[in-house]
C-alpha cells in the first residue's frame, strides 16, 4: 500500500485539475484529423443544433447558431416558432430576430406568454433552411409539481472522452431539465489535457489555449458540433452555471492559477471575454452584469438556488491547510452580496425542497490520514491539496451550516461538480473529531473519533444532504493510475483505517455514504413530496458506446436531512414526453442539405476587421481537395495558403497581416472544385 499512495495523490490533484500535464505537443495539425469531430451537413446552416434553458413558469430561452455560407459580415434574419405539438401545427408564439458577427451569429430568444408545466417544441428558420426541432418545458406552479426529474452533469472535457452520457440523457423522455454544474468547456490547448489516444479523433480549435473572445467562441463552436451534445440540448432545457474552466483553471475574482498576466494580458479582459462567450453560446437568460447566480422555482415542490463559487466573490485559494488566514471569518467563497442573497433564499423559500446548485464539494473531505503510509507526505501536505473546494473556506461554510440549523430549515439538498468523482454526503458541521497521538515508529498519528455532534449510524446531526456528480469525461483515478490502486483508495476513503494490527484510527469520512472515484457519467435527481433521491449512472468514455450502468441510489426523506440507501433507481414519471425528431423538417419541398456545403463549412472568421492576424475556422465532413487563397479587392491573388488533400475534421488557418496593405480581402476557398468566399477587412 505504501508504494501506491504517492500515485493516489498525484491523481487526486489531477481530479481537481490543479495542474494540467502536457502529454502531447502538436506539430502538423492536419495529421491528427482522422475521426468524427466535424459537422453534420444535413443541418446547414444550423450546424450547432438548437438549445433551450432557464425555464420559468411562463417563459423560456431558446437558442441556435446560424452559419452563413459566405462570411461577409451581413446580418441574417432568423424566424422562430413554438408549438405544443411535435408537428408544430399548434403554434403559440413566433417571431423574427436578427443576428450577425457581433454576437457570433448566435440567436437567443426569451419566449414569453407560455403556460406553466407544459412541454413545447420549437424551430428556427434562416437562409431558406429549417433547424432541428427542439423540445423544452416550462416550470410548474403551485401544487402542480408532483414529481420532478433532472439530469445532473459536470466536467465535460472534449479530449478526455466521448460524450456518451450526454447521448444517454438525450434518450430519456421524462426529464424536466439538465442541470450542468460547470466545466462545460476546457480552456487548455489542443493535446494538453485529456486522453492522448483520442486527440486525433477529437481535435480542439483553436489549437492554442483560449484567452481572447474569438478563441472562447471558437472553443464553444468546437464542443457544440459534437452530435451527442447537440442531441442533449435538442431534447431538454439546460440550467447552467460556470465553474473554472469556462475561464481558466482555479479561477477566482482577481485571477486564476492558469492565467499569467505577463503573457496573457489582464485577467479582467480575459474574464470579460469568457463571460461574453458563455452568454452568447449558452441558453442562459441575459443579465446586465453577466452574473449567473439565480433561482428557478418548480412550484411548491422545489426551489433550485444556483450559486457562483468562482467568479462572483471567491478570494484567492490558499495552499497551506495550517495557514491561520484559512480560518479568517471574513474569508469568502461567495462574496458578501451573493452570500446575503443565498441565505435570504434559504430562509424565505416556501418550497418543500431547497436544492442548491453550485460547483465545488461543500462537505468536509478528510484525506490527511494517508500520510501514515508514505513518508514523502505529511498530514498537512495532503490536506493542503484540497483547498480549492469549500475546505479552503471553512469559516464561511460553518456560518452557512449554522444558519440552516439555527433557522430550522429542512430539506436542503446541495449539488456539486468539479471533483470528477461521485459522492453522497450527510452535511454536518463536524463529521469527526480529530486528534493526534505520537505512536512509536509512526510519529504523530491522526485519530478520527466520533465528533459527538454527528451520529453516522442514525444521521443525527446532519442538517442537509449533498450529491456530487461524477465527471462526464474528465480524468478520474482510473485514467491517472492503475485500476487496482484506484479501487484500493476508493474502498478506504470512507471506512475505518487499520494501518497496523491493533490500531483503529477511525473512519475519516463517516458522513460520506457513497464514493466512486473511477467511473464517468451523471446522476438523476428525482424529487417528490416525500423524498429526494440521486441515482448514479455510468458510461464508458474511450469509445462511442450505448452502454450505461446503474451504480447506486441514495435518498433523503422529508424532514430527516440525512441519507438512506436505495437498491433501486427512482421510478419513471407517469407522463413521458414525445421526443423531438432527429432530422430537420422539410422547407419548400427541399432537404436542408441541398443548397449549403455538403462537405465544407466556414464556421467563423475572426477577428474581423483585423490588424495583425486573422483566423479562418472551418470544417470538412468528408475528405476533400482544399485550396485556400487570398485575393485583394481588385481581384488579384496576393497569397496562396493551402493546396492539399485534407481528411474530415475541424480546422483553423491563421493569416499574418505582414506585407499586406490596409483594405478589403476575399478568401477564395475551393473544395473539390466548388468555390466559397469569405470577406476580411484589414485596418491598422
Amino acid at each position: 500500500m505504501s508504494k501506491v499512495i504517492p500515485t493516489f495523490f498525484l491523481a487526486l490533484t489531477a481530479c481537481l485539475a490543479l495542474t494540467a500535464q502536457e502529454t502531447l505537443l502538436y506539430s502538423s495539425r492536419a495529421a491528427f484529423r482522422s475521426g468524427p469531430a466535424t459537422f453534420n451537413p444535413d443541418w446547414a446552416p444550423f450546424y450547432h443544433g438548437v438549445a433551450s434553458g432557464d425555464p420559468l413558469e411562463g417563459r423560456i430561452i431558446i437558442w441556435t447558431r446560424v452559419t452563413p455560407e459566405e462570411m461577409n459580415g451581413e446580418p441574417i434574419e432568423v424566424s422562430w416558432k413554438m408549438a405544443t405539438d411535435v408537428q408544430l401545427e399548434n403554434v403559440v408564439q413566433n417571431g423574427t430576430v436578427s443576428t450577425g458577427p457581433g454576437q457570433d451569429y448566435t440567436v437567443k430568444v426569451d419566449v414569453m406568454g407560455l403556460q406553466p408545466g407544459t412541454t413545447y417544441y420549437y424551430l428556427f428558420t434562416a437562409l431558406n433552411k429549417n433547424s432541428l426541432i427542439g423540445k423544452t418545458k416550462t416550470t410548474p406552479v403551485g401544487d402542480e409539481a408532483g414529481h420532478l426529474k433532472f439530469g445532473v452533469v459536470s466536467c465535460s472535457n472534449f479530449q478526455a472522452g466521448y460524450f456518451n452520457a450526454y447521448k444517454r440523457l438525450s434518450e430519456r423522455t421524462d426529464l424536466d431539465a439538465i442541470i450542468h454544474l460547470g466545466d462545460y468547456i476546457y480552456e487548455y490547448r489542443d493535446g494538453q489535457y485529456g486522453d492522448s489516444g483520442l486527440f486525433a479523433d477529437r481535435p480542439l480549435e483553436p489549437p492554442t489555449e483560449i484567452v481572447t473572445l474569438e478563441e472562447y467562441r471558437t472553443r464553444y463552436s468546437t464542443y457544440r458540433l459534437d452530435t451527442a451534445l447537440v442531441r442533449a440540448h435538442q431534447q431538454h432545457p439546460f440550467i447552467t452555471v460556470w465553474d473554472d474552466h469556462e475561464s481558466a483553471n482555479d479561477s477566482y475574482v482577481d485571477g486564476a492559477q492558469n492565467h499569467d498576466p505577463n503573457t496573457e494580458g489582464e485577467w479582467e479582459a480575459r474574464k470579460a471575454a469568457a463571460k461574453q462567450a458563455y452568454f452568447e453560446w449558452m441558453p442562459i437568460r441575459d443579465t446586465e452584469d453577466r452574473s449567473v447566480y439565480r433561482k428557478i422555482s418548480y412550484g411548491n415542490l422545489m426551489d433550485l438556488i444556483l450559486l457562483d463559487t468562482r467568479l462572483e466573490g471567491r478570494e484567492e485559494q490558499l495552499d497551506d491547510a495550517e495557514d491561520p488566514a484559512l480560518f479568517d471569518p471574513e474569508r469568502t467563497l461567495l462574496g458578501a452580496g451573493q452570500k446575503a442573497w443565498f441565505l435570504d433564499q434559504l430562509a424565505n423559500s416556501t418550497a418543500r425542497w431547497k436544492v442548491v446548485g453550485q460547483q465545488v464539494l461543500f462537505s468536509e473531505f478528510n484525506i490527511g490520514w494517508a500520510a501514515l503510509v508514505e513518508s514523502n507526505y505529511t498530514f498537512n501536505t495532503l490536506e493542503s491539496l484540497f483547498l480549492d473546494i469549500w475546505d479552503g473556506y471553512p469559516a464561511e461554510r460553518a456560518s452557512i451550516i449554522d444558519f440552516i440549523e439555527g433557522n430550522g430549515i429542512d430539506d436542503v439538498v446541495v449539488l456539486a461538480g468539479d471533483f470528477h468523482c461521485a459522492f453522497a454526503f450527510d452535511v454536518t458541521a463536524e463529521p469527526v473529531s480529530l486528534e493526534f497521538q505520537v505512536i512509536q515508529g509512526l510519529g504523530p498519528v491522526p485519530f478520527y473519533n466520533p465528533s459527538g455532534s454527528y451520529d453516522a449510524a442514525t444521521g443525527e446531526g446532519s442538517i442537509a444532504v449533498e450529491f456530487a456528480a461524477p465527471s462526464l469525461t474528465s480524468a478520474n483515478f482510473d485514467e491517472n493510475l492503475i485500476f487496482s490502486a484506484a479501487s484500493i483508495l476508493q474502498g478506504q476513503i470512507n471506512t475505518p483505517i487499520n494501518p497496523l494490527p491493533g490500531f483503529n484510527l477511525g473512519n475519516p469520512n463517516p458522513h460520506m455514504k457513497f464514493a466512486d472515484l473511477i467511473q464517468h457519467g451523471y446522476f438523476i435527481l428525482d424529487v417528490q413530496q416525500g423524498r429526494a433521491q440521486a441515482d448514479w449512472y455510468f458510461s464508458p468514455i474511450g469509445e462511442v458506446s450505448t452502454e450505461e450502468n446503474f451504480a447506486g441510489a441514495w435518498y433523503s426523506n422529508t424532514g430527516e436531512n440525512h441519507l438512506r440507501e436505495n437498491t433501486q433507481p427512482s421510478p419513471p414519471k407517469a407522463q413521458q414526453d414525445v421526443p423531438a425528431p432527429y432530422a430537420p423538417p422539410l422547407l419548400t419541398g427541399l432537404q436542408n442539405k441541398e443548397s449549403v456545403g455538403e462537405k465544407f463549412a466556414v464556421l467563423a472568421l475572426y477577428p474581423n476587421p483585423f490588424q495583425e492576424q486573422i483566423t479562418l475556422h472551418y470544417s470538412l465532413s468528408e475528405p476533400a481537395k482544399v485550396t485556400i487563397s487570398l485575393y485583394d479587392n481588385a481581384g488579384k491573388e496576393v497569397r496562396q495558403m493551402i493546396d492539399e488533400q485534407l481528411p474530415p475534421g475541424i480546422y483553423s488557418l491563421q493569416l499574418d497581416a505582414g506585407g499586406l496593405a490596409e483594405g478589403a480581402y476575399i478568401y477564395h476557398i475551393s473544395v473539390d472544385g466548388r468555390v466559397y468566399t469569405a470577406k476580411a477587412l484589414l485596418g491598422r
